[in-house]
């Protein structure tokens, strides 16, 4: 039966997950923003490069066998967008937004399934939660550190503000040669 979301809770072994982070401290972090304008999102992130190929091949894995077994978009072949390292501290935050853009020159206009992988334990911060909203509900995601959270760019979705500790996730968008909207 199909979903609007598909999750693996507690997947990738915390070893791996604190390697990630430890092994990108080499990268400074950057503030991150929107194509529109900043004032929803506060967050600090880093792109991990080539350099980091071992992990856009991991994430790369469960996206294929998500969209094979539920979405069956029909995804690029290309890879388009880096792997997206986000960290929150105390007060950030991401609003309501989707990842696709229904702007034909945006970037994110041919984005079709996004991928949030948890990377911190979750009892180290409060808060921090990622929101789904599909249908009139809301989904609140695992923060069980190695979950695997993939669903549809289009669907809108939020990170609450940070009030205790420090939240990392990655975050990876694949693509379509053409949009679905």
């Amino acid at each position: 039966m199909w979903s609007p979301v598909w999750i693996w809770n507690s997947e990738i072994p915390s070893k791996i997950c604190d390697e990630i982070i430890d092994c990108s401290n080499k990268i400074k972090y950057e503030k991150g923003l929107t194509e529109q304008d900043d004032s929803g999102r506060q967050v600090d992130i880093k792109f991990l490069d080539e350099e980091f190929n071992w992990i856009n091949a991991l994430i790369i894995g469960y996206v294929i066998f998500a969209n094979g077994n539920n979405f069956l978009y029909e995804l690029s072949k290309s890879d388009i967008e880096e792997v997206q390292l986000s960290k929150y501290s105390i007060g950030q935050f991401y609003n309501k937004h989707t990842d696709f853009n229904f702007h034909r020159e945006s970037r994110s206009h041919t984005r079709k399934l996004s991928v949030s992988v948890q990377l911190s334990d979750e009892d180290s911060y409060d808060g921090g939660d990622l929101l789904l909203y599909f249908g009139g509900e809301k989904y609140v995601t695992p923060k069980s550190k190695g979950s695997v959270i993939v669903f549809d760019s289009r669907m809108t979705h939020e990170v609450t503000p940070v009030t205790r500790g420090e939240r990392y996730s990655l975050v990876k968008w694949f693509h379509g040669d053409n949009p679905l909207a």
